[in-house]
């Protein structure tokens, strides 16, 4: 009888995966992945049949996490700017708690290894986010351009304005979430 799979395990190597892919890209070898992780590389195949079902399935586990962050306490009652707001403090809070991941995501998205059906249910995750933004924007943006203003200008802006905190002494974080988010907002209207 196969022993059960352990969640420690698999945890271990999806983060050693992280660290290496976010180091050296999705060229990381599975045994330097196996060896981070203080598995046998066979072991790391018990877990993930194959090197792109790994990064398929981190791909996912970072998504989520995402997702899950962006959509915390909500404000649903509460006005476009808010709203709109929330998500921003939201997406600019997990870049700047999670550098690694987000290296991690940028080379994943990229790397032409992520299956169309992990694309797909990346955009299930953040559906709910989604609409929400293009409904707190309706009226304020011309609605030919929301796609562009969320996929580009406000992923764009958040990633530049994540960096340029981490680039900053940590008493300005403020000033500069608060100018990113205005550029965005002010930015965006007809």
């Amino acid at each position: 009888m196969a022993r059960p799979l352990s969640e420690e395990k698999r945890e271990a190597i999806l983060a050693a995966a992280a660290e290496l892919i976010a180091t050296s890209g999705t060229g990381a070898s599975t045994a330097s992945i196996a060896k981070a992780a203080g598995v046998a590389e066979g072991t790391l195949f018990t877990y993930f049949a194959t090197k792109d079902d790994l990064l398929n399935q981190l791909f996912l586990e970072i998504e989520t996490n995402l997702a899950q962050t962006m959509m915390a306490a909500y404000p649903a009652k509460g006005g476009s700017r808010e709203r709109i707001r929330h998500l921003w403090d939201r997406l600019i809070a997990w870049g700047a708690a999670n550098p690694t991941w987000r290296k991690v995501l940028r080379q994943l998205k990229v790397s032409g290894r992520i299956t169309a059906e992990s694309r797909r249910r990346s955009n299930a995750l953040f559906r709910e986010s989604r609409e929400l933004v293009e409904q707190s924007m309706a009226g304020h943006v011309d609605p030919e351009r929301m796609s562009f203003y969320i996929d580009t200008v406000l992923i764009g802006l958040a990633d530049m304005t994540i960096d340029a905190m981490a680039a900053s002494p940590k008493k300005q974080h403020e000033h500069l979430k608060q100018a990113g988010f205005d550029l965005y907002w002010k930015g965006t209207a007809v």
